[in-house]
């Protein structure tokens, strides 16, 4: 990314920033919005924050809309506009021209977040984790986006009849209908998805072992019905509880990912040391994953890093990301005289910008 202008997005009125291509370092205190900056450029890459899903939150207090403007230059230039008004109107330009569906835009810019709260793919429920899932596959896979977002549409429309014959006859004529048409989505969805846990495990038990710096036993395992039943004796199966739900109870939307270290849940076992190197190496595979698959590197994100992680894995971290196969980064930290600390010894292009 070149440059970017941001008009009342969250908590700011106007900021236009030229950045360089390796590292940038924004500062500032608590409250500045310097993470706000790194979730302006994520929602330039994905037409939507990393934090919050209802845009109309966004807007800064007081304000009509916010616009995002950003220009990347990679083996090809975008000029990426966004626009979002209070009347819930979100426009998406690339070049001038306006996107038909948003759709469409996903998997043109890649960008991994690496955040504090990014331990809530430990510590929260299975959304989380298949999110996390979900966001990487359809950075990279065009057949797997559109498989998820039809099995979604399908899914709400049978749980909307669900729920129209709350206490009354379900036709299981126009039940069928509905699982005709989840089916082969849900079996491409699956096997996708399994495809991915056999190519992203080594680059995590990498960066894992590099993190943490000891042989400890990790391993991440991807949960799901379909490994036992195919979905069409799920569907059969779950009839009678689907119509006292009034919801589809099972079904590829209710995968999940097993995170272990030495044997045991990590969320249960695993210190915060252990919790933090874990869903780092999470991130870097997926950055990994991305450069891969797409022979693009993604931005990397790195949002307060150095003050929720101890030193030691800090200077892992910063040793890793002066590797070549990394490239734009962008990093926000309280102090700029510890960024500059960490990034001495970085032989890498650096700026930095103070909020």
């Amino acid at each position: 990314m070149g440059r970017l202008q941001v008009f009342d997005f969250k908590n700011h009125t106007e900021q236009s920033f030229e950045f360089g291509p390796q590292i940038n370092a924004i500062t500032g205190l608590n409250g500045s919005g310097k993470t706000n900056i790194l979730d302006a450029i994520y929602y330039l890459s994905n037409t939507k924050s990393f934090f919050n899903g209802i845009d109309q939150q966004l807007i800064r207090t007081g304000a009509a809309f916010f616009s995002l403007h950003g220009w990347f230059v990679d083996e090809s230039e975008y000029d990426i506009l966004i626009s979002f008004t209070d009347k819930s109107k979100k426009t998406v330009k690339k070049n001038g021209k306006t996107y038909s569906r948003l759709l469409d835009h996903i998997g043109l810019i890649q960008s991994v977040f690496i955040t504090p709260y990014d331990i809530s793919l430990v510590l929260d429920g299975s959304e989380d984790r298949r999110r996390f899932m979900d966001y990487t596959l359809c950075q990279t896979n065009r057949e797997y986006l559109e498989n998820l977002s039809f099995y979604k549409k399908i899914q709400d429309q049978r749980n909307a009849f669900l729920k129209k014959c709350e206490g009354r006859y379900v036709d299981p004529d126009v039940l069928e209908s509905f699982d005709a048409r989840l089916i082969p989505s849900a079996g491409k969805i699956f096997a996708t998805r399994k495809q991915f846990i056999a190519d992203f495990m080594p680059w995590f038990y990498e960066f894992y072992s590099f993190l943490s710096g000891n042989n400890e036993q990790v391993n991440i395992e991807y949960l799901s019905e379909l490994h036992e039943k195919e979905f069409s004796e799920i569907l059969d199966d779950n009839r009678e509880r689907d119509r006292i739900l009034m919801r589809t109870s099972s079904g590829i939307h209710k995968d999940d990912l097993d995170l272990n270290i030495n044997g045991f849940p990590l969320k249960k076992m695993g210190s915060q040391g252990q919790i933090k190197s874990f869903v780092i190496a999470m991130k870097l595979a997926q950055y990994r994953f991305f450069l891969e698959k797409t022979g693009h590197k993604p931005l990397l994100l790195l949002d307060d890093i150095f003050e929720k992680i101890d030193a030691q894995r800090a200077g892992k971290l910063m040793e890793l990301v002066a590797n070549d196969y990394f490239g734009q980064i962008f990093i926000t930290d309280t102090h700029a005289e510890r960024v500059k600390h960490h990034l001495e010894h970085v032989n890498a292009n650096k700026m930095y910008f103070s909020l």
